[in-house]
């Protein structure tokens, strides 16, 4: 993975005029960040629940799913924040350089233990029994363990900067690259469970400021996949 100086290097500067500015000139409502944070957690917090409750091939298998495309949400929702949102805050906010590398190491931090919970996925997949159970369930927590104080540390350090330098296009970039670089086989999962956190008014909003064609594919079949799914999960 290329270093955050690096990554910023090579990013384009869109800021207008490529000024630098301490106290920013945006007030991009960036709140949906913590909305993705709570999603991300909840479905991890819940692991021990759901996995040590699947005690036949058909339940492994929607829970296996279930946490297979969670931590590949998590993935491309990081990945995203590394490619766009860290290099553009490097770039704008020099004077901030320590609060951002230590955001960058936190995701680094995460990649071993995010590859264990696929490994213990595939395996608890592959041979359900108790021993494969407690393996999935133990390296959830190592990530949760890791992942908790990393969200807490972004939304006070990083997503105040992200609403002051960066223009509502720019944070807008972040859903459209995880929806592109979602590789998981339920692209909606992730969506589904962040749009929980939101009230009403909140997805109507949201929704109105789709593109027409989206707006229908999240209408006629991404949330009908995400309730059907959910609920066989939850069940």
């Amino acid at each position: 993975m290329a270093s955050l100086g690096d990554r910023a290097a090579m990013a384009p500067d869109r800021h207008p005029g490529g000024a630098v500015s301490q106290t920013g000139q945006f007030e991009t409502d960036t709140s949906d960040m913590a909305a993705v944070h709570r999603a991300i957690r909840g479905g991890l917090d819940a692991a021990p629940d759901y996995v040590a409750a699947a005690t036949d091939p058909a339940r492994v298998e929607v829970v296996g799913s279930f946490y297979d495309n969670l931590i590949e949400f998590l993935h491309v929702h990081h990945q995203g924040e590394d490619e766009i949102l860290y290099p553009l805050l490097e770039q704008r906010c020099p004077h901030e350089r320590e609060s951002l590398e230590l955001i960058d190491a936190q995701h680094r931090l995460l990649e071993e233990p995010m590859g264990e919970v696929r490994g213990a996925i595939a395996a608890w997949r592959a041979a359900p029994s108790e021993a494969t159970s407690r393996a999935v369930i133990d390296a959830i927590a190592r990530v949760d363990e890791i992942l908790t104080p990393h969200l807490a540390d972004e939304e006070a350090l990083v997503v105040p900067l992200a609403s002051a330098h960066l223009s509502a296009e720019e944070w807008g970039q972040l859903p459209a690259h995880a929806m592109q670089a979602f590789s998981g086989d339920k692209p909606w999962l992730g969506f589904g469970l962040v749009f929980e956190q939101f009230d009403d008014d909140q997805r109507e909003r949201i929704a109105a400021g789709m593109p027409d064609p989206v707006r229908e594919m999240l209408v006629t079949q991404w949330m009908p996949a995400f309730d059907a799914f959910i609920a066989e999960v939850r069940a």
